[in-house]
């Protein structure tokens, strides 16, 4: 095996030993000319003593050889007051200087050495890396994957037996359960996926103001029941009579406490149970979720955070996920100025999640009103009678989705494939509310808001918009110009946030329900 490149052999022997060699060398070499004085002239007894110091800078480095040469300088020095010879001061004085240029040769030779050396291992450990990487993205494909490809089993598997109409009220009740269970699974993976992507670039933003942390957790529990049902595990709540209040956005932080939930579920055999706690402790609010599973692995503890990371993440692991559920949890606590640790039960059985956020004064809360929020509740339930809705779709299903919940809401709804036909309707029909997918090939939704926004009102103009979008990056500062006319509805949308939507953008805008 080769040493390192800046080693010499004699390296191992130590500094006093490796400069006595060196200087016995030249005290051998000047002994040998000595005693060969008839066959070696002057001349040759130099080179011989170069060559000795080239030895011993090569096999015991530059400081026994910058020793060699000083003494070979002396013993020729002290020669020469005894020669006769003219050209021995000459030889001499080529000797030092040969000896130099040797020494330092052979310490550039060794550092350009070292340097190769330095710069393969770099190579080696880059192609490593990027043989991870590779094998990283191939195994997060794979598990992406199946991942999606999962709950669209058991969504095509019970609508394939709800369609035959065998099924019993009981059966198909479940059956409709688990389809919506899985849809929302689904587009939760999607989203995270997303929001990640957002995570990686800096683009993940909040949009924070006083919230009670219960309310949100509370939302969360309400998510999580149906898969805390479906695995027969207890979820037991623990929440504070007093609103817990801190500065944050509340769909992430509920999206905080499902991921949190979701985990712990996934993880608690069937029968088990999930224990979630929030309490304050002094300047702080403290969520926990405690699991009754089998732990994390101390291995795995210190990447449980990792984006993409998974502590079993072969083909066959018993319990699903992208590895990315996590990661996005600590992003999200992170950006609310919290903290968040996990950490085993006292008897390395459970997994215990810890998530803290700076507290804010409960009077803020009472103190900020979100802009609509009473506004949603209130339109939840009630109808949109005599709304005139456009709705601007080119996929033909999507219209056809779009047109069905609108109507069964009370709306009067036309629907458009292109922007021509938008606008054409816009001016003979005058609706009173649009609905666009902003994904359409011509357009977007910030540009035909533009288009829209311009005509005048006798033409169908100026009304406000409701875009349907399933992309992860939104213009956020454009976005807020125009929140009085324009909402971004995130696909998958619920029918009754699609109908508040649609019937907040109406009375927001006073326009008449009779025409």
């Amino acid at each position: 095996m080769k040493g390192a490149a800046d080693a010499y052999p004699l390296q191992p022997l130590g500094s006093a030993l490796r400069f006595a060699i060196a200087l016995s060398a030249v005290a051998l070499m000047f002994a040998a000319c000595w005693a060969a004085r008839d066959m070696i002239d002057d001349g040759s007894k130099f080179l011989l003593l170069a060559t000795a110091v080239m030895g011993c800078a090569w096999f015991a480095g530059t400081g026994p050889a910058l020793a060699a040469t000083v003494l070979g300088a002396l013993l020729g020095a002290y020669e020469g007051r005894h020669s006769a010879h003219v050209a021995e001061p000459m030889h001499l004085a080529l000797f030092v200087v040969q000896g130099l240029l040797l020494i330092a040769v052979i310490s550039e030779l060794r550092a350009a050495r070292r340097n190769a050396e330095q710069q393969a291992t770099a190579a080696q450990e880059a192609r490593r890396e990027g043989e991870a990487a590779n094998r990283m993205k191939d195994e997060f494909l794979a598990t992406v994957s199946h991942e999606l490809r999962t709950p669209l089993n058991a969504v095509l598997g019970w609508v394939h037996l709800l369609r035959t109409g065998r099924l019993d009220e009981a059966t198909a009740a479940r059956g409709l359960e688990s389809v919506e269970r899985n849809v929302r699974l689904q587009a939760q993976l999607t989203g995270d996926l997303l929001d990640v992507s957002k995570a990686l670039t800096g683009e993940l933003q909040l949009d924070p103001h006083p919230t009670a942390l219960g309310d949100a957790v509370q939302q969360a529990l309400n998510a999580a029941e149906s898969a805390a049902r479906a695995k027969d595990v207890v979820l037991t709540v623990c929440l504070p009579e007093s609103p817990v209040v801190v500065l944050g956005d509340q769909m992430r932080l509920r999206q905080i406490a499902w991921h949190l939930l979701a985990n712990a579920i996934k993880f608690t055999p069937r029968g088990g149970a999930v224990d979630l706690t929030l309490a304050v402790e002094g300047t702080h609010a403290r969520l926990v979720v405690r699991d009754t599973g089998r732990g994390i692995d101390p291995q795995f503890l210190p990447r449980i955070f990792d984006r993409f990371s998974q502590a079993d993440p072969s083909p066959t692991r018993a319990a699903g996920g992208l590895g990315v559920g996590l990661a996005l949890v600590r992003e999200l606590v992170e950006l609310h100025g919290g903290e968040i640790e996990a950490r085993n039960g006292p008897t390395e059985r459970g997994a215990i999640f810890t998530a803290t956020f700076p507290l804010q004064p409960a009077e803020l809360l009472t103190r900020h009103v979100p802009a609509h929020a009473a506004i949603v509740h209130a339109f939840t339930s009630a109808p949109l009678d005599a709304l005139k809705v456009l709705v601007l779709d080119r996929d033909h299903e999507g219209r056809e989705l779009l047109r069905t919940v609108l109507q069964q809401s009370g709306a009067t709804v036309r629907t458009a494939a292109t922007i021509a036909e938008a606008l054409e309707a816009l001016e003979s029909w005058r609706p009173d509310v649009l609905v666009s997918d902003s994904g359409s090939a011509e357009h977007n939704s910030y540009s035909l808001i533009g288009k829209v926004q311009s005509l005048d009102a006798e033409r169908g103009g100026r009304i406000p918009a409701a875009a349907l979008t399933s992309f992860g990056r939104t213009d956020k500062r454009l976005g807020k110009l125009l929140a009085a006319v324009h909402r971004d509805l995130p696909k998958p949308v619920e029918p009754a946030q699609l109908a508040a939507e649609v019937a907040r953008l109406a009375g927001r805008e006073h326009r008449s329900a009779q025409r």
